[in-house]
């Protein structure tokens, strides 16, 4: 009967909006009670798989604006070097002018390991260079965060607030090259939402072993003064 038939169908929109709204609201109190969350939104977004990203040259200099983020592979065939932690394949960043205080923000992209079974990852350092090319500053980056979301890739996130920069080397540390980033294990969620339904996450720990080349977001934005802008 016809009625019938835009009843049922009625039915399945209705439900199919009550599952939407039920996942928006978990989503939301999941977020509003983790800081990781917080700050990986305040920081990054969701801006990973975004359009807003662009695409860097494969070769060459990345001339890099402020607040204008670009994926940068480092691949076989990038130009290597010897640095103050040893030897590593690179790619060398550059900002219109030197700038005082700026924070650079890194998005490391895990990928399948090109050595083995499940995914790796690119431990970054930055190299401050002077206008020779010499290596001014080093600045490793140990504070790695990271961020698994449902069809997404897990990156590791940090963000380094730095001074005087106009040219930058994205390397690797060689010693990194063969350990492991490990996750701290996070608890199993459940939690119940304002409507009485439960939303759950599993138990998670990573390791992701830490190759040579990889692919990294990278964005610089300006700061107000020395150790600000993350």
């Amino acid at each position: 009967m016809p009625g019938a038939t835009f009843g049922w169908h009625a039915t399945l929109r209705l439900v199919g909006w009550s599952f939407c709204l039920i996942a928006l609201i978990s989503t939301s109190e999941a977020l509003a009670g983790n800081p990781l969350a917080e700050w990986t939104d305040r920081l990054f977004g969701g801006r990973a798989d975004s359009s807003r990203v662009l695409m860097a040259p494969d070769e060459g200099v990345v001339v890099l604006d402020l607040e204008r983020p670009e994926r940068v592979r480092i691949d076989a065939n990038a130009d290597q070097r010897e640095f103050p932690k040893g030897k590593s394949r690179y790619r060398e960043l550059e900002l219109p002018r030197e700038y005082a205080n700026v924070a650079v923000r890194l998005q490391v992209i895990s990928r399948p390991n090109p050595e083995g079974r499940g995914n790796s990852a690119f431990k970054p350092i930055l190299y401050v260079l002077d206008d020779d090319g010499n290596v001014r500053e080093s600045r490793e980056v140990d504070s790695l965060q990271i961020d698994i979301r449902p069809f997404r890739p897990t990156r590791l996130l940090a963000c380094i607030p730095m001074e005087k920069v106009r040219r930058l080397a994205l390397a690797t540390p060689s010693a990194a090259v063969g350990q492991y980033f490990q996750s701290k294990p996070r608890d199993k969620i459940k939690a119940p939402s304002k409507n009485g339904f439960y939303y759950e996450t599993n138990s998670i720990k990573s390791n992701l072993p830490y190759v040579s080349t990889g692919e990294l977001i990278v964005e610089v934005v300006p700061a107000t003064g020395k150790d600000a802008g993350c």
